[in-house]
């Protein structure tokens, strides 16, 4: 039983440092030029981060059970909740901001009644997600605005911009993280408007999320936070008998279209 319990716990921890190794090779975002490039950068992502889920679980549940079958009970949890938190682990590959200048330090100062004795000041003056309920597959509008002043002599400033998704877990009755992505800006003194996307997978649960707007500089923060709510995605199909002409179904989503593409231009018909 000793020699079989070391033999599972050495397996499984290869099969984790193995799927870590292979992490580190996945893409870097900005290096992603084409659409297909993210699909294939998303799904690779997607696969090490529920795969390493069910093989932690299966660990711990092989070291409480001290066998197989509790490893398999393990590995079935941990695959289980794996793939909402697989997406906020590659939350870069679904989601973007851009953020650009809009009113300049003394603009600024003015409009908000900014003075040079309060030292560093951060605030987000907005943030809103649209639509605020979308179906599973779908896409949402991500827009703010904030500003970060200091005093005139300070002509730069590091800023973080970081985005970040919560789930409505309701085993636990409360929002948990999932993720979060860091970005780093060099911005003047001033206010900065935000703009980006979010994209939902198919396969995320349904249910209530949160997505928060952070911006961090000069050891000062402010943040936003927004709820949206995931439901099954539907399509609408011709039904004669309806006084509407259609029907709402529930439905399959093919997310990435140009991958089925791609598929079908390197199939071999035998």
């Amino acid at each position: 039983m000793k020699k079989e319990r070391v033999r599972l716990f050495a397996m499984l921890l290869a099969g984790i440092f193995f799927l870590s190794s292979c992490a580190s090779m996945l893409p870097n975002p900005d290096d992603i030029k084409t659409e297909e490039d993210r699909i294939r950068a998303r799904s690779q992502c997607i696969a090490l981060h529920t795969v390493g889920g069910a093989l932690g679980g299966a660990l711990i549940g092989g070291l409480i059970g001290g066998d197989w079958k509790g490893a398999a009970i393990g590995g079935a949890i941990g695959g289980g909740i794996g793939f909402a938190y697989a997406w906020g682990k590659c939350l870069s590959l679904y989601s973007t901001l851009k953020s650009q200048p809009t009113a300049g330090y003394q603009e600024t100062a003015n409009r908000v009644g900014y003075n040079e004795s309060q030292g560093a000041v951060v605030k987000v003056q907005n943030f809103n997600v649209s639509p605020t309920s979308v179906g599973q597959g779908g896409s949402v509008k991500l827009n703010g605005s904030y500003y970060v002043m200091a005093p005139p002599d300070r002509k730069e400033i590091n800023v973080t911009e970081t985005r970040i998704v919560k789930y409505f877990d309701p085993s636990k009755n409360e929002f948990v993280d999932l993720g979060q992505v860091d970005q780093q800006v060099t911005a003047a003194p001033g206010t900065r408007i935000a703009d980006g996307n979010f994209d939902i997978p198919k396969d995320v649960p349904e249910g209530r999320y949160k997505i928060a707007f952070i911006v961090n500089a000069e050891g000062k923060s402010d943040m936003v936070e927004r709820e949206l709510t995931v439901r099954k995605a539907t399509a609408f199909v011709p039904d004669i008998n309806s006084i509407h002409g259609y029907r709402a179904e529930t439905v399959l989503v093919v997310e990435e279209v140009s991958m089925l593409r791609a598929s079908a231009r390197t199939s071999v018909v035998r």
